[in-house]
């Protein structure tokens, strides 16, 4: 049998030689294997890291949408109690002479019931209307109480009151006044794009 090379060396050198071989052992082992695994565990801490981030921005993304979802309920809320106090155009003569006739329920005698010029706002309509009439103090109260129990908004403005000279018992006075009603104005639907419109840059 053929001496062993390995065997006419010397300790040292058997040790070097050995220590050489582990050495070259090990870098393989690290090239081949332990670099690629910590590469594809640094990818997986990188894509773990981005999980996260995505993560934070969508839970901020839903506490956001959540918040607006809020804020949009209670200006929808807010729009319907204003619907609510300010009737939409069609019903206002409907309102006009349920006033009128509140005049009446109370014992006024109505000298004048004329509607005035609408004053346009930024979402509503202001419909004055300029009422004289007859009675006591005691019913242009009452009118004006009844008036204040409506669900529409009616604003009784530039009171004038006046003492008759024929006085009678349900007769005693004068009074003039301006019944405004406000009229909600829905806006303008947005005009509509125009196919394959871009926004300004």
């Amino acid at each position: 049998m053929a001496d062993n090379a390995l065997t006419k060396l010397s300790l040292v050198g058997q040790l070097g030689v050995s220590l050489g071989a582990a050495a070259v052992i090990a870098v393989a082992f690290y090239y081949f294997y332990f670099s690629g695994a910590l590469d594809e565990e640094r990818q997986k801490t990188e894509q773990l890291e981005t999980l996260r981030k995505e993560i934070r921005a969508l839970e901020v993304t839903a506490n956001k949408l959540q918040e607006f979802q809020r804020e949009v309920a209670q200006l929808e809320a807010k729009l319907e109690t204003l619907k609510r106090i300010l009737p939409p155009e069609k019903e206002t003569p409907d309102l006009m002479r349920k006033v009128q006739a509140l005049a009446a329920q109370s014992n006024l005698t109505i000298r004048n019931f004329t509607p005035g010029a609408v004053v346009n706002r930024d979402f509503y309509q202001e419909w004055p209307i300029n009422m004289a009439v007859d009675g006591s103090y005691h019913n242009l109260g009452m009118f004006f109480d009844r008036v204040g129990r409506l669900s529409r908004l009616v604003n009784l403005g530039n009171l004038k009151v006046s003492s008759r000279t024929d006085q009678t018992v349900s007769n005693t006075i004068s009074a003039s006044c301006v019944a405004t009603t406000f009229v909600y104005v829905e806006p303008p639907p947005a005009p509509a794009r125009p196919p394959g419109a871009t926004g300004a840059r």
